[in-house]
């Protein structure tokens, strides 16, 4: 059920998401006021003071969520943020071993920097739109290990070339692990777990708005602030869940810059 309403309201446009989250939340709120909330009279407003009752029991409940929705909001923004970072520092190493490959001999100076410059390619214009549906292909890997297989076979002659092969093979490593940090961002997410108590705390918060004793039209404009607030809070984790998928993304313009500005000049026609 959870995945299938992610997959929903991953197609959902985002410039029309916050609306479709804030606007099901408030229809919810003020149809369970006109429709709910006559059936919940019998059971609560006999009591004299009805919403001090409901302000108690609601107080200490609100306290937790909200400290539950402010934890997730940045546990979200910190797995977009290291991702985005990962995949900068994979871009710039990528940039570091094509400039330091201008110092190999050829044919290998060639075959490295078309080496490299295919794997950007393919990481710009296939990994990306495959991250998008959830999916890591082996294109890259593949390409890496013919990478390393031709820095492998070079053998240098001088203690200098030895040096500076030794540093190109760090940086290639390197290369590796970011990729791979970068790779888990595709299966990143909020556990479901969670899901479910976000929902079930939005849930018990407009309850808790349908038990209050006040005239219509002021516990509509209440409660339609509260409700949009809370559509705006939890599109804010949707939108933050999946670095690589969700709706605000990382997208591969460390790797087009690094192209463009270091690689594209330097391609054979």
């Amino acid at each position: 059920m959870l995945e299938r309403i992610e997959t929903f309201l991953a197609q959902v446009p985002v410039d029309w998401a916050p609306i479709y989250f804030s606007g099901f939340f408030v229809a919810v709120t003020w149809l369970g006021i006109i429709f709910v909330r006559p059936l919940l009279r019998p059971w609560f407003w006999r009591e004299e003071n009805t919403n001090n009752l409901v302000t108690y029991a609601s107080s200490g409940f609100s306290l937790f969520y909200g400290l539950l929705l402010g934890l997730l909001s940045v546990a979200a923004y910190q797995s977009t943020k290291d991702v985005s970072d990962f995949a900068n520092r994979e871009a710039m190493t990528l940039s570091t071993i094509y400039r330091s490959s201008d110092a190999y001999p050829e044919p290998l100076r060639s075959e490295v920097q078309g080496m490299l410059r295919d794997y950007t390619l393919y990481v710009i214009n296939k990994d990306w739109p495959a991250h998008r549906t959830g999916v890591v292909p082996r294109g890259g890997e593949n390409r890496l290990e013919v990478l390393r297989s031709e820095l492998l076979s070079y053998n240098p002659e001088t203690k200098g070339q030895d040096i500076f092969h030794g540093e190109v093979l760090r940086s290639f490593n390197t290369l590796i692990s970011f990729r791979q940090q970068r790779l888990a961002g595709v299966t990143t997410s909020i556990p479901g777990v969670l899901w479910y108590v976000v929902f079930i705390g939005a849930a018990f918060n407009i309850v808790f708005l349908w038990m209050l004793d006040i005239r219509l039209m002021p516990l509509l404009i209440l409660s339609g602030i509260v409700s949009f607030f809370l559509g705006v809070m939890i599109f804010l984790i949707f939108s933050l869940d999946h670095p690589l998928q969700g709706a605000v993304n990382v997208a591969p313009d460390a790797y087009r810059s690094i192209y463009d500005q270091v690689m594209k000049w330097d391609e054979t026609p």
